[in-house]
């Protein structure tokens, strides 16, 4: 009987350590957050549709071809973490949508949506999500 045990232990302890494994990977991917939080706003299927700007126009406004990936990343996550007027740089979109409205997010998600939005050069303006 002990045999059963042991070797039920060791099944569910195999299953358990696989799991979060795969959780972990999961949880800071980027571009999976990116969509479990962001695009039900900032979609890209049409003006009728939209809430909030694109994520492709979102990232136009906060890098060009020498802002430094680290400077690019804080000001999205401290844009994020705390949108008040003075840190706004789409003051069309402000006008259109209106100041985002503050959201409770974990900073290490923060980042890796940043990071993602800064490493993404494809895909961020034909998603349909």
């Amino acid at each position: 009987m002990r045999i059963v045990y042991l070797f039920f232990g060791l099944i569910c302890l195999g299953c358990s350590t696989g799991v979060d494994s795969v959780e972990e990977s999961t949880e800071l991917n980027g571009e999976i957050l990116m969509e479990k939080h962001c695009y039900s706003c900032h979609n890209t299927q049409g003006t009728d549709n939209m809430l909030a700007p694109p994520m492709s126009r979102v990232r136009d406004h906060y890098m060009d071809e020498t802002t430094p990936r680290s400077e690019f990343i804080s000001a999205i996550v401290d844009w994020v973490e705390n949108p008040v007027d003075s840190l706004s740089r789409m003051h069309g979109a402000k006008r259109k949508f209106g100041l985002m409205p503050k959201q409770i997010f974990d900073h290490d998600e923060l980042v890796a949506i940043a990071e993602h939005l800064y490493d993404s050069e494809t895909g961020l303006a034909s998603c349909s999500h």
